[in-house]
């Protein structure tokens, strides 16, 4: 089964699931926020439900979400959020520019060259991007962002949830 196939079976139950195993988006950003500072444009990529779109409304004037799979895009926007309904290698024809992209837990799931090419094109110069992703995907993620002209700005590894450690990396 692949990925997107994996969250649509998914998809109804998410929300109920992550809260019981302790899974908050704001827990990863926390020890970025002063870097981070307010922003004006955000697009969180792979936005799933919303949750850490909910996180970004408190630092961000205008966000939006993408999301390939239907059932997770729809309960963001019952949320309130703008939400397109793509795949994240196809960012980069996106005609709106932003100062923040984050990627929470959905950086591991992407065609990583596609979207850093994708980045580039849609980031205003200044932003920042911050990524959370499985130690096991660090170098190959990493890599990928450095060889753009991209440099880490703060790394750390936190403790996710139950069994779960992130690399969480704010670059620029």
């Amino acid at each position: 089964m692949n990925w997107i196939n994996y969250f649509r079976k998914w998809a109804t139950k998410y929300e109920k699931d992550v809260e019981g195993y302790g899974y908050d988006p704001e827990k990863l950003i926390k020890p970025f926020l002063k870097l981070i500072g307010m922003r004006k444009t955000a697009l969180d990529v792979g936005c799933g439900t919303g949750k850490g779109l909910e996180v970004i409304s408190k630092f961000c004037e205008n966000l939006s979400g993408i999301e390939p799979v239907e059932k997770m895009a729809i309960q963001s926007k019952q949320k309130g959020f703008q939400i397109l309904q793509m795949k994240a290698r196809n960012i980069g024809k996106l005609k709106m520019k932003f100062d923040f992209i984050s990627f929470f837990a959905s950086i591991d799931y992407v065609s990583i060259k596609q979207v850093v090419k994708g980045c580039k094109q849609i980031l205003n110069e200044g932003g920042l991007i911050f990524l959370t992703m499985e130690p096991k995907s660090e170098k190959r993620i990493l890599d990928s962002f450095l060889k753009n002209d991209f440099f880490i700005i703060k790394k750390e590894i936190i403790h996710a949830y139950r069994g779960q450690e992130y690399v969480c990396v704010l670059i620029k």
